[in-house]
């Protein structure tokens, strides 16, 4: 099995996870808790499991990235994918601290949780660096409208969840309370970020990559 295709499996695992702990576990509430509060009870270790599935997802189309293209873009947005895949494998093995934790009393453990969530942005920023080459190798132009779809889409759910939390958190001096709904912002932008590196790997493939 190549790269590309661990990395679309390992998203489609985490999608897939991610889904099921919304069924299993009902102690988290989706419309304001984070989606790293599932790490927490009893089926704590799907939600790592999780977390380490998108970061193998990251880290393959990443090492692909860098292995296959010479310029610079693509090895800028591959190193960028690989950056945040540590985010995500840390997250997997560092557990965060209870949403309602107070400042004093966070540990380092959490800490270092919610640190490594993020570089998820680093994610982020390697999609305008990667729908670049769909535009400039000749090759991949033939796809280059379903990745800026899914790019767009990425950045627009970000742009909306950065929004949303300056608006709701300014309300409750930065925390994070029942009263800021902005849970389902976060995992919208998660999935999608899931779903770029789906997409992004199999456009590779179709592009006549798929035996590295």
């Amino acid at each position: 099995m190549n790269k590309l295709t661990f990395s679309k499996y390992s998203a489609v695992g985490f999608v897939s996870i991610l889904f099921l702990l919304h069924i299993i576990n009902t102690t988290v509430n989706p419309t304001w808790q984070p989606i790293s509060e599932y790490a927490l009870g009893e089926f704590g270790w799907l939600m790592n499991l999780a977390f380490i599935l998108l970061g193998c997802s990251f880290a393959f189309s990443g090492m692909f990235l860098i292995q296959k293209f010479t310029n610079i873009g693509s090895k800028i947005g591959g190193i960028l994918l690989l950056l945040a895949s540590v985010g995500n494998f840390l997250a997997g093995f560092f557990n965060t601290d209870p949403i309602t934790t107070s400042p004093e009393n966070i540990t380092v453990i959490g800490q270092i949780h919610s640190g490594a969530a993020g570089l998820l942005g680093l994610m982020i920023i390697a999609t305008i660096f990667v729908t670049i080459q769909f535009y400039k190798q000749p090759s991949l132009k033939p796809f280059k409208i379903s990745i800026l779809l899914t790019t767009t889409l990425v950045w627009l759910a970000e742009l909306i969840l950065v929004g949303g939390m300056g608006y709701y958190l300014s309300k409750t001096n930065g925390m994070i309370t029942e009263d800021t709904p902005i849970g389902w912002y976060g995992r919208i932008v998660i999935v999608l970020c899931a779903v770029w590196c789906y997409v992004c790997a199999n456009n590779l493939q179709k592009a006549n990559f798929q035996r590295t």
